[in-house]
């Protein structure tokens, strides 16, 4: 596979929601995700991660004293297939980032390569952990859609002029990230995909608190009206 040669190509992001706490009498729960980018300046293949990103535990230091915010790691991904040169840019307190670090340790991948041989390549890693506030939470301006591609109706059931919605819920983060929960819909599974696949391009002005004035995410819930 050939990769086109930028510094920091965008071979993947893992938007894992890791664990999630939450009851319908529960206005948030903490959430949890990790991207990554690589620098595949010097490759012509990316590394493979056959059983991907590894999961994390989340301490109960952290979690007793509302840990959020982003770490930021800085690592190689070795030609021996091995994690090396980890280093922490930007840390989160009360065991996250040491935790984050332990797991990381453990990745299993198949080295990047160029023409055919193994290379290393740098990953940088950001682990969110973030308060997710309920769609109904009044203390909570909801986040505001300034775009919304339209859905693409599905051509092949198009002869039975199909009507109907489907609601994507989703996460909207300060960061301008779009996490997609689930889905609810009555209508075929060809335009529940249609309405995942439009909803990652979702762009948004995110929710507020409004005691602190502080961005906040927010579960929210889209509609996509078909019609043929």
């Amino acid at each position: 596979m050939q990769i086109p040669k930028q510094k920091l190509f965008f071979t993947a992001v893992f938007l894992c929601l890791l664990s999630a706490f939450s009851t319908s009498a529960q206005a948030q729960y903490t959430s949890f995700q990790s991207f990554f980018k690589l620098d595949l300046s010097e490759a012509t293949e990316a590394p493979e991660f056959p059983a991907g990103i590894p999961e994390f535990d989340f301490p109960a230091a952290a979690r007793k004293n509302g840990v959020e915010g982003t770490l930021k790691i800085v690592l190689t991904l070795g030609e021996d297939a091995k994690v090396k040169n980890i280093t922490i840019e930007q840390p989160l307190p009360h065991g996250v980032s040491e935790s984050v670090v332990k797991s990381l340790e453990t990745l299993r991948f198949q080295p990047a390569k160029r023409n055919g041989k193994p290379i290393a390549v740098k990953m940088f890693f950001d682990f969110v952990v973030a308060t997710t506030y309920a769609e109904l939470d009044k203390n909570i301006t909801k986040p505001r859609i300034t775009s919304q591609p339209a859905a693409v109706y599905p051509e092949n059931q198009r002869a039975d002029k199909r009507k109907g919605k489907v609601y994507v819920v989703a996460i909207f983060y300060p960061d301008g990230q779009v996490k997609i929960v689930g889905v609810n819909s009555t209508m075929p599974k060809e335009f529940d995909r249609a309405a995942l696949e439009a909803a990652k391009n979702l762009k948004f002005t995110p929710a507020v608190h409004k005691k602190s004035k502080k961005p906040v995410a927010q579960q929210m819930t889209v509609e996509y009206d078909f019609k043929p």
